[in-house]
């Protein structure tokens, strides 16, 4: 297939973000998360537009212009989303009825062009229904400035912490000291981005947890829900186990469904018919995913499998 064509699915880069998002101050976590985040390729959604100031040309037409889509926090900074595949660019879909929507395929260095060429973007998000992991502009800008190495980009940062040790113990004179302490504070104003980074990431998600903390299991999952489920799960012969637990994303709550099943296991049909047959058993949604997935890593680690295949025979 030629690689314009083919689908854009980064799994290093949401398996490094996952890993990261467990513990944000592990750096060696970090460096891998950058570093797939130089790599991947980004589906962005753009709104087509008429441009107000073009021209018709002789056939009568007038030129468009794409827009892409911008998110605004709550202190009104503007942030770029990018997605990392098809499955989280439909979490984000909200688009009108009637709108010219057409998906973008961008690079790192795209997104930093885009972002060094309008002042009002204050970073990227990834997958912001989903993992939501943020680069600031100023990250983004320095990644690049290090020729997009990472592995440059952190050893600065760890020379800048050497210098502000070694810059306490000598004084120096001349031009040579000068030239040398302008280096120093180039270095440490690079360590000083890396730390507001982490911070930034950190708030982001301290604030997400607040905002869209999930419903207690009790509350939401009744013996009833569970025996109707486990009935529809009886007709399934490919799958084997499942977990349930309440979650949220962008403050909508929804049941998650982890189903440990057979290759040839049509996952979206039998979340439609636990959709269909469970219903007036929960007020929630149902989401079912594969056991093996990202989004179900934490709740198979965590969680007892709510229902478990009967095996017949003799043990």
């Amino acid at each position: 297939m030629p690689e314009e064509r083919k689908p854009v699915e980064n799994p290093v880069l949401v398996d490094a973000m996952a890993t990261f998002k467990l513990d944000l101050t592990n750096r060696e976590h970090e460096i891998a998360f950058l570093k797939a985040a130089v790599e991947a390729r980004y589906l962005l959604p753009a709104q087509v537009q008429p441009d107000p100031d073009a021209q018709p040309d002789e056939d009568g037409k007038t030129r468009a212009r794409i827009a892409f889509q911008i998110m605004t926090n709550q202190k009104g900074e503007q942030f770029m989303p990018v997605f990392t595949d098809e499955v989280e660019l439909k979490k984000a879909r909200n688009f009108q009825p009637g709108e010219r929507v057409q998906i973008a395929v961008m690079t790192f260095q795209d997104i930093f062009n885009f972002i060094k060429s309008n002042e009002p973007i204050r970073g990227v998000v990834i997958n912001p229904s989903g993992s939501a992991l943020c680069l600031i502009r100023q990250q983004v800008i320095a990644i690049a400035e290090n020729d997009f190495d990472i592995d440059k980009l952190m050893e600065r940062a760890a020379a800048a912490a050497a210098a502000r040790a070694q810059q306490q113990a000598v004084n120096m004179v001349g031009p040579e000291a000068q030239q040398q302490r302008e280096m120093e504070r180039a270095a440490q104003q690079q360590a000083f981005q890396q730390d507001a980074i982490r911070q930034a990431m950190a708030k982001m998600e301290a604030d997400k947890a607040a905002a869209e903390e999930a419903p207690d299991a009790d509350d939401v999952i009744t013996d009833d829900l569970l025996d109707q489920i486990k009935a529809v799960l009886k007709k399934q012969k490919t799958v084997k186990k499942a977990y349930i637990h309440p979650e949220v994303e962008n403050g909508e709550q929804y049941l998650l469904i982890a189903l440990e099943a057979d290759e040839s296991a049509d996952i979206e049909s039998i979340s439609a018919q636990i959709a269909k047959d469970c219903s007036d058993y929960s007020d929630l949604p149902f989401d079912c995913v594969a056991a093996s997935s990202i989004r179900a890593k934490e709740l198979v680690a965590n969680e007892k499998p709510f229902y478990e295949k009967k095996r017949f025979g003799l043990f």
